[in-house]
């Protein structure tokens, strides 16, 4: 396999990592591109893996130009993770090509509040956004709510040195109508992207989960998965050797398998009571099948061709109100495989496809495609004028004072030391000595001007928990910081 470098984020203020160097990325995106358009030999449910591109690059309204994409789930992310807009619209103007940011309403709803020193708050009043098992399912909040919401947030901004960013955001989300949140998040992003001169298109996954290509590669998968589900566990029993990881769980479980049940890279989920459950295939006799309402199987039969693998599975779906929705790594690996020729990840995604790269391998049978990865640490602007303050240190200096206060302590040291082990005379020294330290306490004021200090830095460090935080959203920033950032990348190239 290639080599991966060890990746972390930088913990200082306004500073940003790109891997590997633009230059490799740029030569890599081009290798990409040449080489996924050209894989007509490897075939996906029997169907050409060049012509499932091809097919689905046109429903996106793109050629043969490079396509360049990220992809997160939706939430109010933070600017390592907006860096990745940056980084695609700074490779796509350099090679001519697309970039696409592809939001996962698919996922869990999290990290869905807006936060800023003092408050965070939901956004949206919908009970979904609580218990809601995708986000798709999250209703934009209530105009009374959102308005509410944005008074709070520009009343307390008016008292801070710099102005937030945000002001498009909340127009955009203010000004048009979007019955779903995540569509109504992306719309801000959107927004807020362009008013920094970032050209990103948004698309939703759910429209990407009920193309052609993307019902052809649950198919085939599916319709093998004896062979998919060895290759994706060994995949991970190989990174977790190369990681030194012990848990079975990290980075994620494995699939299980069993005589006649394995489970599925997918979720399966009810569009009619809005439930979602693990895929699992089931055997019977001798086929593999999914089950859905009324014990009402589908039959996944390998040697179909993929346009009558793509209407049988559709038509069963919809017949049924089930959805398969691709997990992490499946997702990223449709993007990579059946879509994209540069795909750019933060750190922990990138962590991930380091398993999708051995499936590709080993499955797929590819090489596979060069990733770039970025990610960026910005902080409260206020935080920059001033240093975090350290608990630890206070403490260490705490128990250094509380030992050195008796001049006679090593006098006792010795003679605890001497005394036989486990002996009444070791006991009563080792006593006498803590006598001794607890009168000198008590009568000094230096422990308690300690203690004292000890209490204001914790309560500093609570103040300075949403200064030093560098997952707050990232229009909470100035302008200026974030255009400070682009103009870095843009160096870089």
């Amino acid at each position: 396999m290639k080599q991966y470098a060890d990746w972390k984020a930088p913990t200082k203020d306004a500073s940003h990592l790109i891997w590997p160097s633009p230059g490799e990325i740029l030569d890599q995106t081009r290798a990409n591109a040449a080489r996924l358009r050209g894989l007509d030999s490897v075939r996906i449910q029997n169907a050409s893996l060049a012509f499932l591109r091809r097919q689905l690059r046109s429903e996106l309204a793109v050629g043969d130009e490079p396509l360049i994409a990220t992809g997160h789930q939706v939430e109010m992310y933070h600017p390592g993770v907006w860096v990745k807009n940056i980084l695609i619209d700074q490779i796509a103007r350099k090679s001519g090509g697309k970039a696409i940011h592809f939001a996962v309403d698919t996922d869990t709803p999290k990290h869905l509040q807006l936060k800023w020193p003092g408050q965070s708050h939901l956004m949206s009043d919908d009970i979904e956004i609580i218990q809601g098992e995708w986000s798709e399912l999250v209703a934009s909040p209530s105009e009374k709510y959102l308005s509410k919401l944005i008074r709070m947030f520009e009343r307390d901004a008016a008292d801070w040195r710099f102005k937030p960013a945000i002001a498009p955001f909340f127009d955009a989300i203010r000004d048009v109508p979007e019955p779903q949140l995540c569509a109504l998040l992306v719309t801000g992003a959107k927004a807020l992207d362009e008013s920094l001169g970032l050209d990103v298109d948004f698309i939703l996954a759910t429209r990407l989960i009920e193309s052609d290509a993307y019902l052809a590669y649950v198919h085939h998968i599916t319709a093998d998965i004896e062979q998919f589900a060895i290759h994706y566990n060994r995949a991970l029993a190989d990174y977790r050797t190369a990681a030194g990881i012990q848990s079975t769980s990290r980075p994620m479980p494995d699939l299980r398998i069993s005589d006649d049940r394995i489970e599925l890279p997918f979720w399966l989920d009810d569009l009619q009571t809005h439930d979602r459950v693990r895929a699992t295939a089931v055997r019977i006799a001798d086929r593999w099948a999914i089950v859905g309402s009324e014990d009402d199987p589908y039959f996944f039969d390998p040697a179909v061709d993929a346009s009558d693998a793509i209407a049988g599975l559709r038509d069963y779906l919809s017949t049924h109100q089930l959805r398969l929705s691709p997990r992490a790594l499946t997702l990223t690996m449709f993007f990579r495989l059946m879509l994209v020729d540069q795909f750019v990840h933060g750190i922990g995604g990138a962590r991930y496809d380091q398993v999708s790269d051995r499936i590709l391998h080993s499955y797929f049978g590819i090489e596979p495609p060069d990733f770039s990865v970025t990610t960026a640490t910005l902080y409260f602007p206020n935080a920059g004028e001033q240093s975090a303050v350290c608990v630890p240190c206070v403490v260490s200096e705490g128990h250094h004072l509380k030992h050195n206060l008796i001049p006679a302590k090593q006098t006792y040291l010795n003679a605890i030391n001497a005394a036989p082990p486990d002996s009444i005379e070791r006991k009563t020294r080792y006593l006498e000595m803590h006598r001794a330290i607890a009168t000198t306490i008590a009568s000094t004021d230096t422990m308690s001007q300690w203690k004292d200090r000890l209490e204001r830095t914790i309560a500093r460090q609570e103040e300075e928990k949403v200064l030093f935080n560098r997952e707050l959203f990232y229009g909470v920033q100035s302008a200026e910081r974030l255009s400070e950032m682009i103009q870095r990348y843009r160096e870089a190239f």
